[in-house]
């Protein structure tokens, strides 16, 4: 079976590119009233929701080999921790040193106690509150999925479907209300985020074990990239009556069923800029708001906005967002990552999986 996605490892650098520009958009409509396509007045660009699919999809593409084997838990959920917290923690240091030396960045949150022990191990806040890096709060039904998904490793392995299943109708029955229980747990348990995690399982399940065509993949691309726009649109003008979770997930599931059957059936290149790019993705994820947010503020105080004016400071700002995440990648993940698992090798004599990076760009 062929491992190389290449398709799929260029559509990771989607995620930060939307959640990018939604953010810049609100950022720049705050200080100055400008508002680039609207997407401020946007709830998400759906950049989060393709975040889980893909993260469900990588998932089970991954590991759906090593279901039911023994000690392959242990290295799945030691994989998926070197994956997300050392770059997290090493974000959020840089956060709270900055939080000390510019007061106006302190949000008051550092002083909490259970902010701080929510921040730092990605667990659910009672109250709601934000992880310190805002864009975390994904992170965490990320971790949680995990978990759950971890529960597919179980032996015999049809126990371990049976309640990841039972997992599953459990959301969609939180979800439209069959079941339901007034408490912060139940609505972090049973999210509908679940259901897009679950949707890019079923994803990869899919391409795995159907023949779709590849003129049929091409068109489901084209559609899935269409959805974007179109949910966008439907979100601030309202021409069908379909939400923006149901109509940016069925974009979602288009658009990774046909990069998948594509990747699958043909030899596909992209210059090594977008590869890398692509690999970037969560440290750009992770960076890309802290950096817009310091120097937006810097920009503003030294009058920068006067001499460039809303577009030209939009792309300086990109700009900046990509160089730092860029940076954060080669500089900070890949070190941490080669850190870890070198440590886990000589300690615990862990013989550490493919990371998602190394699945989606290397042949067997």
């Amino acid at each position: 079976m062929r491992r190389k996605l290449v398709l799929i490892q260029l559509s990771r650098a989607l995620v930060p590119v939307l959640v990018m520009l939604h953010h810049l958009s609100t950022t720049m409509m705050d200080y100055y009233g400008f508002n680039m396509g609207n997407l401020a007045f946007l709830p998400l660009t759906g950049g989060v929701y393709y975040f889980f699919a893909l993260s469900g999809f990588m998932a089970y593409y991954i590991y759906r080999h090593k279901f039911g084997k023994k000690g392959q838990l242990t290295d799945f959920l030691i994989n998926r921790f070197i994956r997300i917290y050392p770059l997290y923690w090493a974000v959020t240091l840089a956060f709270l040193v900055l939080a000390l030396l510019l007061p106006w960045f302190a949000t008051g949150a550092e002083r909490d106690v259970a902010v701080i022990l929510t921040s730092v191990f990605l667990i659910p806040n009672p109250e709601w509150q934000d992880p310190f890096l805002i864009v975390a709060w994904s992170l965490e039904y990320t971790i949680y999925f995990y978990l759950m998904f971890s529960l597919l490793f179980l032996s015999p392995r049809w126990i371990g479907k049976a309640l990841f299943t039972a997992w599953g109708i459990l959301s969609l029955f939180g979800i439209i209300g069959i079941v339901y229980i007034d408490h912060f747990l139940f609505d972090f348990l049973f999210a509908s985020y679940n259901l897009m995690f679950i949707a890019g399982v079923f994803c990869a399940w899919l391409i795995l074990h159907v023949n779709i065509p590849v003129n049929a993949a091409y068109l489901f691309i084209l559609l899935g990239l269409i959805g974007f726009p179109v949910t966008w649109m439907n979100a601030l003008n309202p021409f069908m009556a379909m939400s923006f979770e149901m109509s940016a997930s069925l974009s979602i599931m288009l658009l990774l069923i046909g990069l998948g059957v594509v990747d699958l059936k043909q030899d596909v290149t992209i210059p090594n800029l977008f590869h890398q790019l692509g690999n970037a993705a969560f440290a750009l994820y992770l960076v890309h708001n802290v950096v817009l947010d310091v120097f937006s503020e810097w920009m503003d105080q030294v009058g920068l906005h006067e001499v460039l004016g809303d577009v030209g400071m939009s792309l300086i700002l990109i700009a900046l967002m990509m160089f730092f995440g860029i940076w954060a990648h080669f500089k900070l993940e890949l070190p941490l990552h080669r850190l870890f698992k070198g440590w886990l090798r000589k300690n615990k004599s862990i013989a550490a999986a493919p990371s998602d990076k190394e699945a989606v760009t290397k042949n067997p």
